[in-house]
């Protein structure tokens, strides 16, 4: 990995085997095998929209580490900072499909290979790298194991001092952590970080205000220059310093696998965010990114191109 990277992001990626839709996983007969991570759907959503990126993480020296290099690389996203770890195996997780917008999930993870994880990769990662423009990281990967939530301090030391914008969604799991850790980790991060994003089911572990607006327009105060509250369906508000809150509607959309829609969400957002796009058209972005993984199986598979979104993409492209 080398010269401008416009997208850093670190965490775990697993292996993935899941129904197909309308089956329960205890009379399938057949599963669909794929690999899922939050901050990895960002990297591969910003490289099909034209942007580089690379990921940072520890998978198992297993055929299902294996896979989760392949499908990095088959989406050009940099993986020679990945570190391959020989005495565990990498993480994995079943998915019963039951219906398009419900699924159980059953995670393999714990003291596995994405918990190795720690600061001296990401040191080694911004050393490979002449220049930064954005690090993306969430509150999944400090709840994975102690060296983890070092590597995640780590990054955001390391991007301050660079002067690298720093994104952070707050992604609460709670088969993960508490619900308490989850919102100390977020006050620990909250003053470091340039973007915030949010579900409006997260807002309170970040401020007591419980209007979405309201919300976002508070959480200004407290170190982010941006806030984004994702709210589904409902589409997202986002409001920037010196702004009024904006918001859009979602897209109408036949669900068929709402997993991974926040993280594309964010995906289309830095997208064009970095392309130098108005707040509307983030938001736009943003939202477009979504629907197409909702409309399709799969965490990123559906992602779209950047043909493809500024034809689907609302309002008009506009950039600076």
């Amino acid at each position: 990995m080398s010269g401008m990277v416009a997208l850093l992001t670190l965490g775990e990626v697993l292996g993935v085997a899941g129904t197909p839709v309308g089956t329960p996983l205890r009379t399938a007969t057949t599963l669909r095998l794929s690999t899922a991570g939050a901050e990895a759907t960002v990297a591969i959503g910003v490289r099909r929209l034209g942007l580089t990126s690379a990921w940072v993480g520890t998978v198992g020296a297993d055929e299902i580490g294996t896979r989760v290099l392949r499908d990095l690389r088959a989406e050009s996203v940099g993986t020679s900072c990945a570190r391959r770890v020989a005495d565990v195996p990498t993480g994995f997780l079943l998915r019963d499909h039951r219906t398009p917008d419900f699924t159980s999930v059953s995670y393999y993870r714990r003291g596995l290979a994405g918990s190795r994880l720690g600061a001296a990769d990401v040191r080694a990662a911004f050393a490979a790298v002449e220049a930064v423009d954005m690090l993306h990281v969430t509150g999944i990967t400090p709840a994975l194991s102690e060296s983890c939530h070092e590597a995640v301090l780590a990054a955001v030391r390391i991007a301050a001092e660079r002067g690298v914008t720093v994104s952070f969604d707050v992604n609460y799991r709670s088969t993960l952590t508490s619900r308490a850790t989850a919102r100390s980790v977020a006050a620990e991060l909250l003053g470091q970080v340039d973007i915030l994003f949010a579900g409006d089911d997260e807002l309170d572990l970040l401020t007591d205000e419980t209007d979405p607006r309201a919300a976002a327009a508070s959480l200004l105060a407290r170190g982010p220059s941006e806030v984004v509250v994702k709210r589904g369906a409902a589409g997202a508000i986002a409001v920037t310093r010196g702004s009024e809150p904006h918001e859009v509607a979602g897209h109408r959309v036949v669900a068929t696998d709402v997993i991974g829609a926040g993280d594309s969400f964010v995906a289309g957002y830095l997208a064009a965010r970095h392309r130098g796009a108005d707040l509307a058209t983030r938001l736009a972005w943003g939202t477009t990114c979504a629907a197409c993984t909702v409309g399709t199986t799969g965490d990123w598979a559906g992602l779209p191109d950047l043909d493809e979104i500024e034809r689907r993409a609302l309002p008009e492209v506009t950039f600076r």
